[in-house]
């Protein structure tokens, strides 16, 4: 994943997922994805996600780790994910 390819994966996040997230939440990462925090929005996403319980696919679990490695953030939350078939 590419430095163009992190912002266009990560701004598409808070559109899928805003069925799932609190409504608080969902306004954060829009505001992180607004001003280009990237990183912050996928690790706050991750860990929404887990602490919640929300159901995630296993495609949904991989694109946030993949995200998050290519930018060096922890992906710990991402064990904790609910993943769904």
């Amino acid at each position: 994943m590419d430095a163009h390819e992190i912002p266009r994966r990560a701004s598409a996040l808070p559109d899928q997922f805003a069925d799932r997230v609190p409504a608080d939440t969902l306004e954060t990462l829009r505001l992180m994805n607004n001003g280009g925090e990237y990183g912050e929005l996928g690790i706050e996403l991750a860990a929404t996600l887990a602490k919640t319980g929300v159901p995630v696919t296993a495609a949904e679990r991989d694109e946030l780790r993949e995200l998050l490695l290519a930018m060096n953030i922890p992906t710990d939350p991402i064990d904790d994910l609910n993943v769904r078939p």
